[in-house]
């Protein structure tokens, strides 16, 4: 069957989860000479027994930055509503959008104050370029190039390992991030094919969402 895109939305209202329950799967971010790109599988499962595949995982929380996480998706969603507030409200007190790195921190030291469970991936564009950051419930932040969490994550690594070169193009970091989540999905069974993305330049975020991973490849 032919992949078909299902959607292409730039609304700052855009939801973490449409009807998630506790999350897994993969969610890969890749730093490129355009700005970062991030995509997550759309499965979200409890034990053994698949939820739903068509959660979105990935999130608007700044103007040039996305946030997402593939655990907990309902306490998620709750997270990175607080993490969009944050970033608002220095906007408004200072008149000028935070840094990659001062919203990498703030993100953290929430994660560590309310013990929010899951590990996120922010990424998104500023005047020093492109950012990708993982962070970890104990406060941890780590900045790379690329990055990969979830269930399938050591899978995923693997792909992002061997194919993430220096200065990659936007199309060529989405045909990587393809082939993560679809070597993670052949492997583990809590990824599932649909995709979301979202595509961050200093324009903006772009999300787009795909019924299958063989899509972006």
């Amino acid at each position: 069957m032919t992949a078909r895109r299902l959607r292409t939305s730039r609304s700052r209202d855009d939801p973490l989860t449409d009807g998630g329950f506790e999350g897994a799967g993969t969610l890969v971010g890749l730093a490129t000479r355009d700005g970062v790109l991030l995509a997550a599988d759309t499965r979200t499962s409890q034990d053994t027994v698949v939820r739903s595949e068509r959660v979105r995982k990935l999130a608007l929380v700044h103007p040039t930055a996305a946030m997402g996480s593939p655990d907990h998706l309902g306490v998620m969603q709750s997270f990175v509503q607080t993490i969009r507030l944050e970033a608002d409200r220095y906007e408004t007190e200072r008149g000028e959008p935070m840094t990659l790195s001062e919203l990498s921190t703030v993100a953290a030291e929430k994660l560590r104050s309310e013990s929010t469970a899951g590990t996120f991936v922010l990424g998104g564009v500023d005047a020093d370029g492109s950012h990708v950051f993982c962070l970890r419930p104990n406060g941890g932040v780590l900045e790379d190039e690329s990055v990969a969490v979830g269930s399938g994550r050591e899978i995923a690594t693997g792909v992002l390992e061997a194919d993430a070169m220096d200065s990659l193009t936007m199309a060529e970091a989405r045909r990587v991030a393809g082939r993560a989540l679809a070597s993670s999905a052949e492997r583990d069974a809590l990824t599932g094919v649909g995709v979301r993305i979202a595509e961050i330049t200093a324009a903006g975020v772009e999300t787009a969402d795909y019924e299958s991973i063989d899509e972006l490849l």
